[in-house]
Order: structure tokens, then C-alpha cells, then sequence
């Protein structure tokens, strides 16, 4: 293995697919550790079901972490009031341990609970271990907004500002519950959404389409929003004032990155095509991002049919977009058309499917496979550890394989020259 500091070029492929990794792992427990203070700060508890003592839960300095609850006005584009950074994420944790249990599997973190004992903890958790190698670059979360997300799931995101690597970083959370494995499971497509006129659709004669579930995500109402505006445009409006007015950011040349595991994968291709499709309009809603949206996704599902395709080519092809698709070999849920018995759960046609960008197709063993597009059926990758090549743990396990090494060493741009001409 080797680490960051062995890379080329702060661009290769090196630094961006671990960095990128790592904030699409954070995104999981980070939402956890702010749900379990939502749902138990003040909250009477017992150190038992039966006969525990009783005790009222107050954790230490919460608004380290939950800065939607300062005193500062808030901003209509975001749920944050102030940004939070590594540091005080670290510091949170120091002093809350023993409010938190942190589950281990095969040495990464699991899902977090609350630890109703109050167990005094001194060592360190993974993710305080996590945040502790972020501090290393000057990294701010201007916003994170989980707000409506429960242990079922529902739309989680945050907006991170890397000042270090000049970029910033739309990362959208994957699925963790029943709300959204029912919007996984949803093929149907959407043909509006994303076109609703004419001058939304670059290439004629054709129907896009786009995956219902994730579409509705992304297009449904953000629930609180000052202007009812959809959860999509307001975080296109954060991120384009992020562009246009932070001081640390405004003239300094950042880069735009979108980023996401699984269900946050999809919800990254699609985000990502639409500020794309939003900068080839000159639309007034993205004046201030650049003029190349880049997504790097891992275990991304496939997220519309051919047509949508060939929408998401034109933009590459006009230099507006890139997407480099990260894939284990063996994992199913980056496929398209699903048999049965997962098939009977389907609606909609995942016949009609097909993936988009340069993919990276990683194995276990041996150097990592570049070609474009290269959308996989189901049936080929499904084995008895199909559900094992999809977590976490197995992308970081085969990101850092040795052998990817030279392939690592490439831009983006050389890796899309390398990969295909974006017709086929």
C-alpha cells in the first residue's frame, strides 16, 4: 500500500479517490453521532431496562457539532449557522465517549448507539482517528444538513470546503434504513425532473430518463426551505454563493467535486449532470461555479436509461462534466438489469439502464480496470459476497491495493483521454 504523500500531483487520481473516500465513510457516522444528540440531549434515560438508575442525558458543548442551534442568523441556503471543522468534531467526541458506542466490524466503524450506560471510554473511537488525519488539511463543513433523516434514512448532505486542495465537496450520504432501500428499489423513470423544457435536452430526438427514487430525493420540496424551493436547487444555491462570496474561496481557482457510497453515489451522478446541464445553459443559478463539474463516486447504481446518456456525454464531450465511477468487481448494486429474486422488488425496467463516466472496476487482486462506461449486468457480478464487495470497507481495502499504483498516478483528464471518446 501506499499513502498520499507518494502521489504525483495534488489532481492525480491518487489524492482525489482517497480523500473523497474518506469524507463519502465520514458522511455515515457523522450523521449518526448528530442524530443520537438530537434524540436523547435533555431526554431522561436509565442505565437499565428494569432497575438502572435514572439520570437526565446532557452532553458536553453540543453546539461543536450542531451549529444550526447558535444564536447567529441563519442563512436560507443552509441548515448550519456557523461551519464546523475537524478540530472541533475531534474535541466533541473527547469530551462525549461515554454517550456513545461505536460498533466494530472488521475493523471499521459500524452504526453508532447511544450508550445508555455512560461507560467512561479512553480510547479514542475510529472516526475521532478519522477527523484527526482530516486536520491535516484546512478543511471547513459550511454545511450539513440531516435535519429530516431518521434510522430508516432520507436525504443527507454536506458542502465541505477544502482550502488546502482548493476544493469544495458536495458528499451526499448512502442507504442506512428502510426509507431508502424503498427509493433504491425504485426504477421507474422520471422524464421530467431533469427536462422539463426543451432547452434542457442538448441532443434530439430522444426520451431521458432518470431513476424515480433518486430523482424524488433530489426534486421533492426540501421540507423547511424558506422559498419551498427543491432540495436540489438549494444546495446549488449554497454551493454557487460558497463560489461567489467566501472570501477563501472567491478568485483562488477551486475545483468543484461530488461525491457519495451507494444510494449517495447515484444521488452524486445526478446532482452533478444537473449543475452540468445548468453551466451549459448559462444559467444564472450556477454563474459562480467553474465551468467543470467533476463527480467520483463509489458503488454508484446506475441512475438513468440511454438517453439520459447521451445528455450526460454532450456535456462531457463540451468539457462541463466528468464522472469517475468507482466499482468493486463482485459488487451488485452498480448493475443493470437485476434478476430475481431481488428483481420482484423492482418497479420499473432496470433493463433499461446503463452507466455513465470513466469507471475504475477494482479487483482484489490485480490492477484496477479503466474503460468507459462498461456497465455490468447483474448476473455477472453476483456471488455469495456480493453484499460484503459493496461496504465500505471492501472499497478502502481494494483502493489501497498496490498494484492500482500506476494507474493512481493519472489526472482526470489523462484518465478520460485514456479510457474512451465518449460515443460508445
Amino acid at each position: 500500500n501506499y499513502s498520499l504523500s507518494n502521489a504525483a500531483q495534488e489532481d492525480t487520481i491518487d489524492v482525489v479517490i482517497h480523500a473523497l473516500l474518506k469524507i463519502s465513510d465520514f458522511v455515515y457516522s457523522f450523521a449518526n453521532v448528530r442524530r443520537i444528540v438530537k434524540e436523547n440531549e435533555g431526554e431522561q434515560r436509565s442505565t437499565s431496562r428494569w432497575f438502572g438508575e435514572k439520570y437526565t442525558v446532557a452532553f458536553d458543548t453540543p453546539a461543536l457539532i450542531r451549529t444550526q442551534d447558535g444564536a447567529q442568523e441563519q442563512s436560507k441556503d443552509k441548515l448550519l449557522k456557523y461551519v464546523i471543522t475537524p478540530d472541533a468534531i475531534k474535541k466533541f467526541m473527547e469530551l462525549n465517549r461515554k454517550w456513545f458506542k461505536e460498533p466494530v466490524t472488521d475493523g471499521n466503524a459500524g452504526d453508532w448507539e447511544f450508550d445508555k450506560t455512560v461507560t467512561e471510554k479512553t480510547e479514542p473511537f475510529l472516526l475521532e482517528a478519522a477527523v484527526d488525519a482530516a486536520t491535516k488539511d484546512n478543511m471547513k463543513i459550511v454545511d450539513y444538513d440531516d435535519e429530516f433523516s431518521t434510522k430508516g434514512g432520507g436525504l443527507v448532505y454536506g458542502v465541505v470546503v477544502n482550502l488546502t486542495r482548493k476544493w469544495i465537496t458536495v458528499v451526499f450520504r448512502g442507504t442506512v434504513g428502510t426509507t431508502d432501500i424503498a427509493t433504491d428499489r425504485d426504477f421507474r423513470l422520471d422524464h421530467e425532473s431533469f427536462f422539463e423544457s426543451e432547452d434542457d435536452i442538448f441532443v434530439s430526438g430522444g426520451k431521458p430518463g432518470t431513476h424515480m427514487g433518486f430523482t424524488t430525493y433530489l426534486m421533492d420540496e426540501k421540507k423547511g426551505d424558506q422559498d419551498g424551493r427543491k432540495s436540489l436547487d438549494r444546495i446549488l444555491s449554497c454551493v454557487n454563493e460558497e463560489f461567489k462570496s467566501n472570501p477563501d474561496v472567491v478568485g483562488k481557482d477551486f475545483d468543484l467535486y461530488v461525491t457519495g457510497h451507494s444510494l449517495g453515489g447515484g444521488l452524486a451522478n445526478l446532482f452533478a449532470f444537473k449543475a452540468a446541464q445548468l453551466k451549459a445553459k448559462d444559467d444564472e443559478s450556477v454563474k459562480y461555479l467553474p465551468e467543470k463539474i467533476t463527480a467520483l463516486t463509489f458503488a454508484s447504481p446506475t441512475v438513468g436509461n440511454d438517453d439520459y446518456n447521451k445528455e450526460f456525454q454532450y456535456l462531457e464531450k463540451k468539457g462541463n462534466l466528468r464522472h469517475v465511477r468507482v466499482a468493486n468487481e463482485g459488487d451488485v448494486v452498480p448493475t443493470n438489469n437485476i434478476i430475481p429474486p431481488a428483481s420482484f422488488a423492482i418497479k420499473g425496467n432496470t433493463k433499461l439502464y446503463t452507466q455513465n463516466g470513466v469507471n475504475l472496476h477494482l479487483h482484489p487482486d490485480k490492477e484496477v480496470e479503466v474503460d468507459y462506461r462498461a456497465t455490468k449486468d447483474c448476473w455477472s457480478q453476483t456471488s455469495l459476497s456480493s453484499l460484503d464487495n459493496h461496504m465500505v470497507t471492501e472499497y478502502y481495502k481494494r483502493v489501497e491495493l498496490l498494484a492500482n499504483k500506476k494507474v493512481y498516478q493519472q489526472t482526470v483528464e489523462e484518465l478520460y483521454n485514456a479510457a474512451g471518446d465518449f460515443t460508445n
